[in-house]
């Protein structure tokens, strides 16, 4: 038996190409647990396990989103379609992706702009993937809030996510590096989405000033993360 592989062997296109179809499953098995909903008696619709199985369903389908930009990312492959776009309604689109798991776990979201007609110049697609990890975090530990919030800051858009909960730990805090040394295989929290969030950031900025931070306290009492973008 011969198991030496091919010299033309790519095992990183094979996790992609994996992982897409991952991506394709998880629309599938969406899409057929929303007709399963529907058809359900109202109690039943009402129960916990609905919120886990949303809340992780969500997650994954992040996860696999990151894990094929990345992909992308390496191979130089990776879409980036800046434009500038209204902050109101780029937020209103990120709650109504989350608002019904984060009601069923007796959350509020809501987000507030220092200028309603703000605007931020970015990839809606790519930042919406930043938002949606930041959010999904956020759920898992606010204990009544989440808010996003927007404004103009030195030149530039400052975005944060923010929530209520114990806020995060001292060792994390502070300005995200673009080293991948920071994702940690062998932690609860791999800190993949972190990452990506980083190397998102940095496409929206040939100066590289584009910047990710974490820190403790302000809009909210708990964790905040900032993403400033040129």
């Amino acid at each position: 038996m011969n198991d030496k592989q091919p010299d033309n062997f790519d095992f990183s296109s094979l996790m992609a190409a994996t992982v897409h179809d991952m991506k394709n499953v998880m629309s599938v098995i969406q899409q057929a647990y929303t007709t399963w909903l529907a058809d359900l008696p109202e109690e039943y619709r009402e129960r916990a396990e609905r919120s886990l199985i949303e809340k992780e369903t969500l997650h994954l389908q992040s996860m696999t989103v990151q894990l094929l930009g990345l992909y992308k990312l390496e191979k130089s492959q990776l879409a980036f379609t800046p434009g500038y776009h209204l902050l109101d309604e780029f937020f209103e689109d990120q709650i109504s992706r989350h608002a019904e798991v984060i009601a069923t776990r007796g959350l509020e979201i809501d987000f507030q702009l220092d200028d309603p007609d703000l605007e931020g110049y970015f990839d809606c697609n790519l930042l919406e993937v930043a938002l949606d990890n930041a959010i999904g975090n956020a759920q898992r530990f606010a204990n009544s809030q989440i808010q996003l919030t927007a404004r103009r800051e030195a030149g530039g858009t400052l975005l944060q996510v923010s929530d209520d909960g114990p806020g995060y730990p001292a060792h994390m805090l502070g300005e995200l590096s673009t080293d991948a040394s920071s994702i940690s295989l062998g932690s609860g929290s791999t800190g993949l989405g972190l990452y990506f969030t980083r190397q998102i950031a940095r496409l929206h900025d040939n100066e590289q000033a584009a910047r990710v931070s974490l820190s403790n306290g302000a809009p909210l009492v708990g964790g905040n993360l900032s993403i400033w973008l040129p």
